[in-house]
């Protein structure tokens, strides 16, 4: 079974993958893109919503807040997200000033808890890594928006770049080692043509596949090592969705690669 789903195209909302599907328990992706003047709502029934826009800019509501002329950036490549999170329970509304992309994260939630907007000046950027698998992580859904199991950010890797390097897993409930969490990576690409590539594997290497992915694709993790890495020439993005038991994430570095963190 292929973990990578082809963008298939469209508008308005498009499901991508749901809980239920290719191993998910917990996270559902969905993109929505919207022309000027248009507009979407639903429920958010037993999920948290987390609407992060992609490029243009919309007004948004969340229960009974109301926000104008949201969306700083004209695509993933000019700064920091913006982001509206939606409890379970609730629901939303987006109507889109001069075009709108937006994707939208659910994970199954327990509890309710309040609306929060994120402004991209709100947004942590974080150097992580050095040499040739540097990358930027912004942390968009993090411990400072009150989600239940929801965590939700974006990386960035300079073309020729590896990112999730050392290769770390994060597949077992086994504190104080390592934490389970399902997780989704939403790629894009500049320029639109290029590619990166993701390796997934696992220690016996009973998993092991290697995925060419382009932009608008996006790919499913629910175990195992996940690597990746920009073509020459291009710079990749990505958009992650984490949800597990715990609402902290901790990793284990493939034991075969740990040493990086330790070169001098």
């Amino acid at each position: 079974m292929s973990h990578c789903i082809r963008f298939p195209g469209g508008h308005g909302m498009i499901p991508i993958v749901r809980r239920g599907e290719m191993g998910l328990n917990l996270v559902s992706f969905s993109l929505l893109f919207l022309e000027p003047g248009e507009s979407f709502s639903e429920d958010t029934g037993e999920d948290e919503t987390a609407l992060v826009i992609l490029g243009g800019s919309c007004d948004a509501s969340a229960g009974e807040n109301r926000w104008e002329n949201l969306g700083a950036r004209a695509d993933v490549f000019d700064g920091a997200a913006t982001c509206v999170y939606v409890p379970r329970e609730s629901n939303y509304g987006v109507t889109a000033r001069d075009g709108v992309e937006i994707a939208v994260c659910r994970t199954a939630a327990r509890r309710n808890s309040a609306p929060h907007l994120v402004r991209p000046e709100h947004v942590p950027v974080i150097p992580r890594g050095r040499d040739n698998w540097s990358r930027t992580v912004h942390d968009v859904v993090d411990a400072r928006v009150d989600a239940d199991r929801m965590l939700v950010g974006e990386t960035f890797s300079p073309p020729g770049n590896w990112s999730s390097s050392p290769p770390h897993r994060h597949e077992k409930d086994d504190l104080p080692r390592e934490t389970r969490h399902e997780e989704i990576y939403y790629f894009r690409v500049r320029p639109r043509q290029g590619f990166g590539i993701i390796r997934l594997y696992n220690d016996d290497r009973s998993l092991d596949e290697t995925i060419t992915v382009g932009h608008n694709d996006t790919v499913v993790i629910t175990g195992g090592y996940h690597p990746t890495v920009a073509g020459p020439g291009y710079s990749l993005y990505y958009l992650w969705v984490l949800a597990g038991k715990e609402r902290r994430v901790v990793t284990r570095d493939d034991p075969n690669h740990a040493w990086l963190k330790e070169k001098g």
